[in-house]
């Protein structure tokens, strides 16, 4: 039987009833006209208007039950997302920061690593905050050194890209596998292959020791049932994703007991019986390896050396039934299946919806109210013809507030946009630029009287209502000609000038009634608040901190300004937030002459300034171009830290800076050359460089000013026979970091053994020790050892001994320096809100000063990090550069320049212990 299709009845919402429109309507009415108005029957003209406006505010409640993706797509069929919404990958996701997160991005980064450990020295001895070892698990069917040691230092280029701030990370080892055989003999299903089931059997007993990790698409971790917030938890991965729960930590310790259920449970395998376990050709009860190491426990070679016995089909296996074993661990390499990595959730569908266009309820009366397309404009009815238009000028204020609503709707875009809008009229705009030739349509700046600061409110021209020309103020300003055209010519194109004409007394004048300035400044604050809210910033910190930044002289547009630039960097500034900057692959600061640092700053010239007035052009502030100037990429993460990028966002660091410059220069009246070696000029100089290769302010990580030099390490044990001394000189602070951990981590008899045979073991290296006599000393000055009765000292052997680490440079995790000199930056105001900023911004285990320098101090200052700065990267061993692909260790197109990092570093130590004494340990 064929369904039956029949039309049911559904009530309407609110909004699109037109019987409870116009049933309120009627109420209100009666309720407020007295006895004025008593017929409400459809012949009373006030009827058939009410009629018509009920009937267009359907449509305007037709359209605001849109989905708001339609109402977010634009003419081509293309949803405006960007500036609107942030995807999942690129508000959920944040730049390595947790051990897990780097595991995750080492394994996504580094083909063959299939897992990763790390090591964190947090010793409160050192003058640090924290240095990563990192020990890659390497695919173990890769066993060329070279091949490895350039996978150990691809990863540590890459890390360094993603460094977090006061941290540092020496250089990745490759876990040394710990040759170790099992003694079992396993009986096998009937059919079973052996090699296959020796191959699967030696893949779960890695897998249990430290498994390798597999990534996943998004779209199959969905179908899984976990959560965007599950997913995306740590670092953009560009190869598919880990979860954080498939993390596995490497286990160090193993008992055959711990064997028996890896092997029952491998397919192929009907019984075996007790495991025995060997570990360098000895039996053990226990498998043991250190944090440097990797048990490897070799199936194959098990039963090749008969220690693993091999029984198929009631007959024991010979050792050489599958031939050579090199050959055959060939088949252990697993083939990676191409992972569909999608980082963003599906756009829901949506589709175009022209809600902007109007069509006037002139146009819908009864031809005999004379005000549609057949409007009078008989010149032989005066009387008739001023009634129709009187009519017209009464309907055109309803017209223009429905037409008004519709442009609000259509421009929900604009209105939640985290950039400010430009103009209130989007499409009176289009229909400027529409008419011009390509070359206008890019060069021709949108006229003055159409723009605005930050509209919230959106309105459109009528100019489509029938015959409304007469109705508009000085409609016959164009009414002239060069005497060529026709009467209905001229009337043509005068009445298209004046639609064109962005000052006509119409469109300008709608602009102004609008929304009252002040109206517009809170409107869109606290829209831009509500946007700032959803994404987990709090607006009212967010206005304690740019209290007095200053890009106009108005606190409230200087508040739209600083929030919407703020918003339309959230992303890359949330996702880098703990980033410091890569010092192996940040931008030159310097030029390089002859193989060294041409530190001497620039000349400026005073063509290089602008006004103070550059962002605004006839009164308006220019809110493409400061968008433009301040918009942050994901380079600029490598060449500043985080916070300095969002310190200088929110204080407008940059245009105080220029301001400053552009205050001396006028304040001046001549030419920047003849001020040339004075201190202006000097001043000038200065402030321009920190604008110029900083942005505002300079974050010294005092870790780095460690990394490039020497140390001695002493190790004691006191009360012991002849008091054991033992001392390794002139070691690297990579070396010196690794023994630091041996010390703590080692016990008394390991130390013992290891020292007195003249070394410490780390990773595989034995470190040389002297044995001497001790001398007097302090056993103050030596700090005791973790799990031992030994104790250390460490004492910086670069330099000729003169710095000590305890000294107060190196107190702090870093130091953060402005010049003094700049007004702006001295008010109590200020230093208020960048204590507070810092307070919110900075890891509560990372520790800071900042430090304001005068005009002569930055003289030593800037030359000596200039030096030290470029030493970091191009090295005095001239390391191989890192290119700009993620992990590649294959030189790039600089030239790499030999310079002493020691020195350097020494020469930027004493300069800043030299400002820390004179400013006698206040900040």
């Amino acid at each position: 039987m064929d369904t039956a299709n029949h039309i049911t009845k559904k009530q309407l919402p609110a909004s699109q009833d037109f019987s409870f429109l116009k049933g309120e309507a009627i109420a209100y009415v009666q309720k407020h006209i007295g006895s004025e108005w008593t017929n409400f029957n459809p012949s009373d003209p006030g009827m058939t208007i009410l009629d018509q406006f009920c009937y267009a505010l359907t449509e305007l409640g037709y359209c605001t039950d849109f989905s708001i993706a339609d109402i977010l797509t634009d003419a081509e069929g293309k949803m405006e997302m960007e500036n609107q919404f942030y995807q999942p990958s690129e508000i959920l996701t944040t730049a390595p920061y947790t051990i897990d997160d780097y595991k995750k991005y080492l394994i996504d980064g580094i083909e063959n690593v299939d897992n990763v450990t790390l090591l964190c020295y947090n010793d409160n001895a050192f003058p640090f905050n924290k240095v990563y070892q990192v020990y890659l698990y390497i695919n173990p069917a890769i066993t060329d050194p070279i091949e490895i040691s350039g996978l150990c230092k691809s990863a540590f280029y890459l890390l360094n890209k993603s460094r977090n701030l006061g941290e540092i990370f020496n250089t990745p080892m490759a876990l040394l596998p710990v040759a170790c055989w099992i003694d079992t003999k396993i009986i096998l299903e009937k059919n079973a292959d052996p090699y296959t089931v020796l191959l699967e059997l030696q893949n779960n007993i890695r897998s249990y020791i430290f498994s390798k990790i597999t990534q996943a698409d998004y779209d199959t971790l969905k179908q899984n049932g976990y959560t965007a917030e599950a997913i995306f938890d740590g670092p953009k991965l560009a190869n598919g994703w880990i979860l954080t729960e498939s993390l596995t930590d490497k286990k160090d310790s193993i008992k055959g007991i711990d064997l028996a259920p890896i092997i029952a449970s491998t397919p192929g395998i009907a019984s075996a019986s007790g495991v025995q376990l060997y570990q360098n050709q000895a039996s053990v009860t226990v498998l043991q390896a250190e944090i440097s190491e990797i048990l490897a426990i070799d199936v194959l070679a098990s039963f090749q050396n008969q220690k693993l016995i091999v029984n198929a089909n009631g007959k024991d296996l010979p050792p050489d039934s599958f031939g050579p074993l090199q050959i055959r661990m060939d088949n252990f390499n697993e083939t990676t299946a191409f992972i569909n990595n999608k980082t963003n959730s599906k756009a829901p569908k949506s589709s175009f919806r022209d809600i902007n266009t109007y069509y006037s309820i002139q146009n819908t009366f009864p031809q005999q109210y004379g005000i549609g397309d057949d409007t009078l404009e008989n010149a032989s009815l005066p009387v008739q013809v001023a009634q129709s238009r009187q009519l017209k000028g009464y309907l055109t204020l309803f017209d223009q507030i429905l037409a008004n609503q519709f442009s609000q709707l259509a421009n929900i875009s604009k209105l939640f946009s985290f950039k400010n809008a430009l103009c209130g009229a989007p499409s009176d705009e289009d229909n400027f630029y529409a008419v011009k030739d390509p070359y206008d349509q890019k060069h021709l700046e949108y006229p003055v009287p159409y723009k605005t600061f930050a509209p919230s409110y959106f309105y459109q021209s009528l100019y489509s209502i029938p015959h409304i020309k007469p109705l508009l103020k000085d409609n016959t300003a164009f009414n002239y000609s060069s005497g060529t055209e026709s009467r209905a010519e001229l009337l043509e194109k005068s009445w298209f000038e004046y639609q064109q004409d962005p000052y006509n007394p119409y469109i300008f004048g709608l602009m102004k009634i609008m929304e009252e300035e002040k109206t517009n400044l809170d409107r869109r604050n606290n829209l831009l608040d509500h946007l700032l809210a959803r994404h987990g910033e709090s607006p009212k910190v967010i206005d304690a901190i740019i209290q007095d930044t200053v890009y106009t002289g108005d606190k409230r547009k200087d508040q739209i300004i600083l929030k919407s630039l703020y918003l339309q960097n959230l992303g890359l500034l949330s996702y880098n937030r703990q980033k410091g900057y890569n010092y192996l692959g940040a931008k030159k600061i310097a030029p390089h002459v002859d193989g060294n640092p041409d530190i001497n700053l620039p000349k400026i010239s005073d063509k290089e300034f602008g006004s103070i007035n550059e962002h605004t052009t006839d009164f308006i502030f220019k809110s493409e171009q400061i968008n433009t100037k301040e918009k942050l990429h994901q380079q600029d993460f490598n060449n500043f830290s985080g916070l300095e990028l969002k310190l200088n966002l929110l204080f407008g660091l940059k245009n105080i800076y220029k301001n400053f410059i552009s205050a001396r220069l006028d304040s001046q009246k001549i030419n920047i050359e003849n001020l040339y070696n004075t201190t202006i000029y000097k001043t000038i100089q200065k402030a321009s460089w920190f604008t110029t290769n900083r942005h505002g302010s300079l974050l010294l990580e005092t870790v780095l000013l460690l990394n490039p030099l020497k140390f001695n390490l002493e190790v004691l044990k006191p009360n012991s026979v002849n008091e054991a001394y033992y001392t390794i000189d002139n070691i690297s602070f990579e070396t010196l970091t690794n023994l630091n951990y041996v010390l703590n981590a080692s016990s008394e008899a390991t130390l013992d053994s290891e020292l007195q045979n003249g070394y410490l073991l780390f990773s595989g290296t034995k470190y040389p020790f002297t044995a001497s006599s001790i001398a007097t000393v302090n056993e103050e000055d030596y700090v005791k050892t973790a799990d031992s009765n030994y104790s250390f000292r460490i004492t910086v052997s670069s330099g000729n001994a003169k710095i000590a680490l305890d000294a107060k440079v190196f107190k702090k995790s870093f130091l953060l320096l402005f010049p003094d000199f700049i007004p702006s930056l001295q008010t109590p105001e200020f230093k208020k809100r960048l204590k507070q900023f810092l307070k919110l911004n900075v890891p509560f285990n990372v520790s800071y000063e900042c430090l304001f320098l005068s005009i002569q101090e930055l003289e030593t200052f800037i030359p000596d990090y200039m030096y030290w700065y470029e030493s970091l990267r191009y090295k005095d061993e001239l390391l191989p550069l890192p290119t700009e692909q993620e992990g590649s260790s294959t030189p790039n197109n600089d030239q790499p320049v030999s310079i002493d990092s020691v020195s350097s570093a020494l020469n930027l130590i004493s300069s800043l212990t030299t400002i820390l004494e004179a400013k006698n340990g206040t900040n």
